[in-house]
Formats: C-alpha cells, structure tokens, sequence
C-alpha cells in the first residue's frame, strides 16, 4: 500500500467544496485571459504590426512544441488521480515523466540548434529562447494538472497567471528600452522559466518509478493523444501560422490581435471545462452521463452568449485594442472566430465521455481530420478572402471536430445533447455571424447594440435555468 499522505486523504469533497471551487476555476481562468488582453494594446502600440508579428508566431511554435512535449499526459494525471488509493502516488510520477520530458526536450533541442547554427541555418540565440519557453510551459501545465486534480484551484491559477500574464508584462516592460521582438520574448522566456520552478515546487512531482506501473498504464493511455494534442493546437494556433504563410508578417500580427479578442468567450469555455471536467470525472458511474447532459446545456448557453456578445462588439474592440491595424478584416474574423467557442465547449462534453472509455484514439483522428479541414480550406480562401477566409476555416474546422467527437460518444456511451442544448449552440452562432457581417457604423451600428442588448436580457431571464443547471 502507499505511503503517500495525499493517497490517504479524504476524497475529494463535498459538492459545497466542488461548487466552490469550480467558481475560483470559472472567475481565475477568465481574469486570466482579460489580463492578457490589458497587456495587447500597450505590445501592439510598441512593437508595431512586423515586430508584433514575429512575437505571435514565436508564440505559436512555443505553444506547439510544449504541447508535443507534454505527450497528452494532463488528461490522464486528471483521470488517474481519482483511481483508487494509490492514485495521488501515480498522478505524481506522471507528472515527473512529463517534467523529464521537458529536461529532454530542453537538452535535446539546444544541440540541434547549435548544429544548425554551425551550419547557418538557425540563430542560436532566438532557437533557444525558444525551446526554453517549451520545456518550462510543459513543467507548468504537469503542475497546473496536479493542482486540479487536487481541486485546489487558486495553486491552478497561480501559476496560470505567472506563465501568461506576469509573463507577457515581463516581455512588454522588457521592450521599452528596445522596441524588438526578441527582447520581448527574453524576458517573456525568462518569467516563464521562474514559473516553472514554482510549478514544481506546488506540484512535488515524483520519479516515474514511484508508480512504476502505473505510470507504464498511464503514457499507454496518453500515447493517442501526443497526436491528438498536436492536432488541438494546430487548430487553436496554425491558423496563425497559416495566415503568416499566406499573407504574410503583418498580417500575422493584425489576426493574432483578433484571435485574442475572440478568444475571451473561448477563456470561458475552458474555464467551465476546468471546474467540470474533475466533476464529471468523479460522478458517479451509473448517473454520470445524465449528469453531464443535463450540465452542459446551460454551460452551452454561458459560453454562447458571452460568443454572441464579444462579436456584435467586434468593431469597437478591435478600435480599442489595436486602432492603427487594418480594422474591418480584423473585425470580421473575431466574429467568424468567437464560432469556435461555442462549438467547443459542446466538444469538451463529447470528449470526456471518449476519454473515460479510454478510446483516445477517437480524439486523436477526430483532431486530424478537423487540421486536414483548417490547411485545406485555409489554402483556398486566404488568397481570396483574407484575414476573413482563414477565419472562416477554423470555425468550420472546429465544427468538424465536434461532430466526429459527439458521435464517437454516442456510440460508446449513454450521453446524449438535449434540443436546449442544440437550440442555444444555433442562436449564439448566428449572432456570432451577424457580428462578423454586419456595418460598424449607421444602422448596423445600431442593430448591433440592440442585439447586444437582447443577448443581455436573455441571459438575465434564463440565469435562474442555467445556475439550477450548474448546480446539477
């Protein structure tokens, strides 16, 4: 038996101690993503389009390569912590299995920039920053996983502001001396760095040999969803890439500012998925299916809503952020974008159910179709449309991903979406699409508002159907 002292704590609570904390996870998650979105204006104003393009798609690649380096392990330290006695022990030595992969990933992508800077192929200096930003995002993401396993969400948040917004202000107050991408990420990389040492001071994670077999068990698990974790982030962040690719630099950096804006009612979908999924996860087997649909109905409904209302706004967001950028391209594909977070948090639904029946697999070819999905449309509509095409292409992207995913849970579990679900995921989208298409001045401006005001006071009367809702 383990000796470990979290394996013989009491499970995990009460549903006041649960409500609670999913409140922290809900309220943290978004203040996370808003102060990302104070520190915007002020990067795009000193660094300019160009400069402020290279810092987006360095991002990108950070993003990407930390996520390939976690190896899909965050599920499954959620999933195995809940799983019998020794189940902290073994949520612990995979989180040291994902902190070694980042000191592997660290070594092993310094030497082969030194090799390419031998050869004249790579500055050294900008690969390094980069892989550094790598490996100490994954140690953070195995600690940020401990903590929700432990339901201890202010841990969680923590170091979720460290690794993004004390991060970032490093970067911004970095390039007042120097107004260039690369200092900007030095300083991003070394904040990120100091959170990472905090994360593994939170998190204690173990040797893979305290759990030996467990631990074998758990990278089999996570193994489909390396794939599945690449593609998700090719879909969350290639389209950056792909407009970099396409249009070019500056027109990277005008879409990164829009994809930010768009991406606040996507903080909230995350931050519900947060605090649901341990809930989920820790429900009774033989009621958890029922539960989850009758919960992810209102949860639907937030997210919709806040969707719907960030778009109408669109233009007088994109004005306040970024009023030197090209305005109605940028504008247009926030509406097209905030689609995604709708549609998404009916996905994260779907996927716990494909995940507790332990075929990742599913996940990982429902995420690869979905990428096939975002390069090929993106490749036919950037030339012709713009910012707006390759918009356009990760909502539809998106909605791919979700229905291979709703229909995978569908045949291997009991969960089935009810028609309030169904019905709220349509209205929020078509205001999403009004948002994205109608004129931001004249009456267009003022249907705008009126719309904008109906979503208000219809999230007003149906508050008391959605808090029942989360309350189970």
């Amino acid at each position: 038996m383990t000796t470990d002292p979290e394996a013989t704590a009491p499970p995990a609570g009460a549903a006041g101690s649960l409500a609670g904390h999913s409140v922290v996870y809900l309220v943290g998650t978004a203040l996370q993503g808003l102060g990302i979105l104070l520190i915007l204006p002020f990067a795009t104003r000193l660094l300019g389009d160009a400069e402020y393009g290279k810092v987006a798609t360095a991002l990108v690649v950070v993003q990407m390569v930390g996520t390939i380096a976690a190896a899909g392990l965050p599920q499954v330290i959620l999933r195995e912590y809940h799983r019998g006695l020794d189940g902290p022990t073994a949520a612990r030595a995979l989180a040291g299995t994902m902190t070694l992969l980042a000191v592997g990933l660290a070594v092993v992508g310094v030497a082969t920039g030194a090799v390419l800077a031998a050869a004249g192929r790579a500055d050294l200096g900008e690969w390094t920053l980069v892989v550094a930003a790598s490996a100490a995002l994954t140690v953070v993401v195995a600690g940020q996983a401990l903590s929700r396993a432990r339901l201890r969400p202010f841990e969680f948040l923590g170091l979720a502001v460290a690794a993004t917004v004390v991060a970032h202000l490093a970067g911004l107050v970095a390039a007042q001396s120097d107004r260039s991408g690369r200092t900007y990420l030095t300083a991003y990389t070394a904040a990120l760095v100091l959170a990472a040492l905090a994360a593994v001071a939170v998190g204690r994670p173990l040797l893979p040999g305290a759990a030996r077999e467990r631990t074998r068990a758990g990278i089999r698990l996570a193994a489909p969803l390396l794939p599945h974790a690449v593609a998700m982030l090719a879909l969350l962040m290639g389209d950056v890439l792909l407009v970099n690719v396409f249009l070019g630099q500056a027109a990277a950096g005008a879409y990164q500012v829009a994809l930010q804006l768009a991406n606040m009612p996507f903080v909230l979908a995350v931050a519900l998925f947060n605090a649901w999924s341990p809930l989920v996860l820790s429900h009774p087997v033989e009621r958890r299916w029922d539960w989850t649909a009758r919960t992810a109905s209102p949860l639907v409904l937030v997210v919709g809503g806040g969707a719907a209302g960030v778009a109408l706004l669109g233009p007088w967001l994109v004005r306040l952020m970024a009023p030197d950028f090209p305005q109605r391209p940028m504008w247009t594909s926030l509406g097209l974008i905030t689609l995604v977070s709708i549609v998404y948090m009916v996905y994260q639904g779907a996927s716990l159910a494909v995940l507790d029946r332990e075929r990742t697999s599913r996940l990982a070819v429902a995420a690869a179709g979905a990428v096939v999905v975002l390069v090929v449309l993106a490749a036919s509509f950037a030339g012709s449309t713009g910012l707006a095409g390759v918009a356009g292409a990760k909502a539809v992207a998106y909605l791919v991903l979700m229905a291979l995913t709703v229909e995978a849970a569908r045949r291997l579990t009991t969960l089935r979406f009810d028609r309030w679900l169904w019905g709220g995921a349509a209205a929020a989208a078509a205001l999403s699409i009004a948002g994205a298409t109608l004129p931001s001045s004249g009456a267009g401006a003022v249907v705008r508002l009126v719309l904008v005001a109906l979503v208000v006071a219809a999230g007003l009367a149906l508050a008391p159907r959605v808090l029942r809702g989360l309350r189970g």
